[in-house]
């Protein structure tokens, strides 16, 4: 995969997943610094942990289309398989019931490493990320990780 990275530099993870015959998870945890897979059932305490943010930016994707927006943490609630916000600027609806897989990375990023959170749907694909905002919030991510790997044995996985 790095091979292929070096002589594409731009390819997106897809691409990568398309070219390399592999889930765009797959792909995405290879081109990371630190990949931990937590598993779709712990949800609900990766989304407590991402409501307890100060501001998030949020990533919503297809195949044909991408929308980012910074949110506030606390104002994300659930409704069935849903996450909301819901502003005077913007509605955002996640359904986060095609979460099948979860994967907390640390990527290098353009201004130092970045940190989020990834809903992976049934095929690999990732459909929506949590990124952190402030150091804050990077430092308590990575607390998360840390500490959900020792309390969930099995639970998570690290690919570090």
């Amino acid at each position: 995969m790095r091979a292929f990275v070096s002589q594409n530099p731009k390819a997106r993870a897809i691409d990568i997943a398309r070219a390399l015959d592999c889930t765009e998870a797959q792909a995405l945890s290879a081109l990371s610094d630190v990949a931990w897979q937590i598993q779709g059932a712990d949800l609900p305490e990766v989304l407590t942990e991402i409501r307890s943010w100060e501001r998030i930016m949020v990533l919503v994707r297809n195949q044909d289309a991408v929308a980012e927006v910074e949110v506030p943490g606390e104002g994300g609630y659930l409704s069935g398989d849903w996450l909301n916000w819901i502003d005077e600027d913007y509605n955002l609806h996640i359904r986060i019931g095609a979460t099948r897989q979860i994967l907390a990375l640390v990527r290098p990023g353009k201004r130092g490493p970045t940190h989020s959170f990834n809903l992976v749907n049934r095929g690999g694909l990732v459909f929506c990320r949590f990124y952190t905002r402030t150091r804050v919030d990077s430092e308590r991510f990575l607390a998360f990780c840390e500490t959900f790997g020792r309390k969930r044995s099995g639970g998570i996985n690290s690919d570090s």
